[in-house]
């Protein structure tokens, strides 16, 4: 009678090379998690810059200023809107005001979207209009963003 079959080991660099392609694999996941927390921080910081100093109108309300615009540019806005009735206390509104030699004067709304007609836009032209007749002056861009700041449209008011 023969002998049973029995497994042959396998070879000596086996383990090894399983052992290599575990660290491997490792490394890996560790690149791809440090770079997603590079990303997250970038992306924060970015939309820390692009919100810039923050002038409370209201505790629901305010003006983020950056670049040449002021403290009491802030806060000439801010009494803008309020009196206008943009600022009416109901909700949480950010207001983006931005003057740079690049683009000049911009005023940034957070809007849901635009839907399929132009009215939004023909309203925040109104606002704009309203805004730059009360001190801010034209040229300026008014500037209809979503919650993560990404540019929807510019109404550009000459």
């Amino acid at each position: 009678m023969d002998a049973p079959d029995t497994p042959t080991p396998p070879p000596a660099d086996q383990p090894d090379k399983k052992a290599r392609a575990t660290r491997i694999a490792e490394k890996a996941k560790n690149i791809i998690i440090i770079i997603a927390v590079l990303v997250a921080v970038l992306i924060y910081f970015g939309q820390k810059i692009m919100m810039g100093k923050r002038y409370k109108v209201s505790d629901k309300e305010s003006v983020n200023y950056s670049e040449k615009a002021t403290e009491e540019d802030a806060k000439k806005l801010g009494e803008i809107l309020k009196t206008g009735g943009y600022f009416d206390g109901s909700k949480e509104v950010d207001v983006l005001l931005k003057k740079g030699d690049k683009e000049g004067t911009v005023v940034s709304f957070v809007i849901s979207g635009l839907g399929k007609d132009d009215a939004i836009e023909k309203a925040f032209k109104l606002i704009g209009e309203g805004i730059a007749e009360k001190g801010f002056g034209k040229p300026m861009t008014v500037r209809l963003i979503d919650s993560h700041l990404n540019t929807l449209k510019d109404v550009k008011l000459e």
